[in-house]
Order: structure tokens, then C-alpha cells, then sequence
């Protein structure tokens, strides 16, 4: 992939990381799209968003065991997570390092790559100092599972006062993973629904904080401002009241257990992944020095691309 040397899969079975389209989500999904051109005219713009935003913090912690999640207060629509990573990397941008896990989501080297050049370490590779900034996926993009030493991580950067974005995008396709939030380092929390349900499309998202920080984000979702997505907000609010956090993992569970059976994977705390540590699939290597291959079951399993 351009910039990252983070290789493209997505036209492979098991490449990338997609939704399942499950065929009841998918049904409720376009019920609810359908019911909100009918309901449009009369709905309250700040009532539906302040309803998604709610219940979706409500609902992305409810099936985890997490500390400290309640003192994150201030929160914003976001088009996905990707939206977030731009206003973190905007607001510091003038940190003397960029700091990122090996295996993590391609924008971060795409970032790197772009904008900081020599200004960056792997976090693999070289200590935390002052003046750095961190962003790392919580589950961790490359497996699924918590990162390697991630609370000596956070224990670390709040010593050193270095920002921290944590990116939970994959939350909701885990179950019942512990993690600790009572860090002063953590400046974002970031989610989606575009792992979740079928709505990569429509670009769900959510930014999480402890203190205010007015970017651009917080202008466009003050109350009586209209430029947050009020359709994306309605249909997943909808959706997360229909389906419980943990649906889709405790459905497909015993599918991903199967498949990683038949593969002679190891089956990755997100249930939609496999893992290779044994080189039978190097084809789904993302990085040719990675230990492990990742295998997305998504497409497979709903009919959109043959095994």
C-alpha cells in the first residue's frame, strides 16, 4: 500500500478486516434506514444525536470489564475513526516523535510516512520520551487481543505527560477483555460500528474524552449546529438497541473456532480473525516480517467471496 509498506489484501478471501453482513442485521439495518426517511420532517436533530451518543457509549463497554470509562464525558460524532486520527495528528503535530505499535491500522504509517518522517520510533524498538505522541489500537489491529505491555505503555506516557489516542475500533467484535482507562495520558478514545454491523459505508463513529478540546470536531456537533450525519446517528442507535454488544461475537463464535480448526489457526480474541503463527498462510501477511498472518473469516462467512 502506498506509503505504509503495509500490504493491500482486500481482494483475497480472508484479506483485510470487514463487517459481517448478517442477514438479520442487514434486514434491521434497512428497516430502520426506511423508517427514518418516513420519520425525518418531525425528528429533534440534537435528541437523535444525543441519544446515539448515549447509548453507544453505553453499549461499546457493556460487554468488557474496563475501569475509568465513566470520566470520559465529552463526545463526538466522528465519520469512523479516521476522523479522529486526523484532528489527534492536526493537534499534534508538533511532537518531536510519532509513536506506533508494528501491525497497527495503515493510516498511522501513512501518517508517519507522510508528515513525520525521521520524527518517529516503533514503539516495539525504543522507549517513551517526552515530547512524543502515541496512537495504538485497543484491540490491537494486528491480532485482535489487548497490545503487548500496553499498561506499562500508558503507565509510561502518563510519567512523561506523552498524549495518547486509543483505538477501539475492533471492541465490539471481543468479548470480556480487561483494560484499565484511569491514565492521564489518554488524551482520545475512538470507536466505530463499521466492524460491528454493516455500515462501513455510512462512516459511524464516536470520540470519547475526558476534557473539552474545541477542534473542529466539537464545532460541527454542537447542539444547534446540523452538521452531524443525523441518518448514520438515527439507524445505529437503532441498531445497538436492537443488538446486544456482544451479537455478533457470541453468533459467530463457534464458526470462528471451526474455521480456525480447519486452517490450523489460532482463533483471535476478535472473533471475525484467525491467526497464523505456524507460515501455512503467508499469503495474509500484512507485513513480510510480521510473526503472525491475520485472517478475516468476514466475507467468507456471508457469502461475499468464496473460500
Amino acid at each position: 500500500m502506498v506509503h505504509t509498506g503495509i500490504k493491500d489484501l482486500k481482494k483475497k478471501p480472508f484479506g483485510g478486516a470487514w463487517s459481517i453482513h448478517d442477514l438479520q442485521v442487514v434486514e434491521y439495518r434497512d428497516q430502520a434506514i426506511q423508517q427514518f426517511l418516513k420519520d425525518q420532517g418531525s425528528l429533534n436533530h440534537d435528541t437523535v444525536k444525543n441519544d446515539y451518543f448515549k447509548t453507544f457509549k453505553e453499549w461499546m463497554f457493556s460487554t468488557h470489564n474496563v475501569q475509568g470509562h465513566e470520566q470520559y464525558d465529552q463526545i463526538c460524532y466522528t465519520h469512523g475513526t479516521t476522523e479522529t486520527f486526523s484532528q489527534f495528528y492536526i493537534r499534534y503535530r508538533n511532537a518531536k516523535r510519532l509513536r506506533i505499535k508494528k501491525g497497527d491500522y495503515f493510516y498511522h504509517s501513512m501518517m508517519q510516512k507522510l508528515w513525520y518522517g525521521d520524527r518517529f520510533a516503533w514503539l516495539d524498538e525504543d522507549e517513551i520520551r517526552e515530547g512524543d505522541v502515541v496512537a495504538v489500537s485497543v484491540p490491537f489491529s494486528q491480532t485482535g487481543d489487548v497490545p503487548e505491555n500496553l499498561e506499562n505503555i500508558l503507565s509510561e506516557c502518563d510519567k512523561k505527560s506523552v498524549p495518547v489516542l486509543l483505538d477501539m475500533a475492533y471492541l465490539n467484535i471481543a468479548k470480556g477483555l480487561d483494560l484499565n482507562l484511569n491514565h492521564t495520558c489518554i488524551e482520545y478514545i475512538t470507536s466505530s460500528l463499521s466492524k460491528v454491523f454493516p455500515l462501513e459505508l455510512s462512516r459511524v463513529g464516536i470520540r470519547l474524552q475526558k476534557k473539552k478540546f474545541e477542534d473542529q470536531l466539537y464545532v460541527i456537533n454542537e447542539d444547534g449546529y446540523n452538521y452531524v450525519n443525523l441518518q448514520n446517528c438515527y439507524v445505529a442507535t437503532k441498531l445497538m438497541k436492537q443488538f446486544p454488544a456482544d451479537y455478533i461475537y457470541d453468533k459467530y463464535l463457534p464458526k470462528q473456532k471451526q474455521y480456525c480448526e480447519e486452517l490450523d489457526i489460532v482463533p483471535s480474541k476478535c472473533v471475525i480473525f484467525g491467526l497464523d503463527y505456524k507460515e501455512q498462510h503467508t499469503q495474509y501477511k500484512r507485513r513480510e516480517d510480521d510473526k503472525e498472518a491475520r485472517l478475516c473469516f468476514s466475507r467468507v462467512w456471508d457469502g461475499r467471496m468464496d473460500d
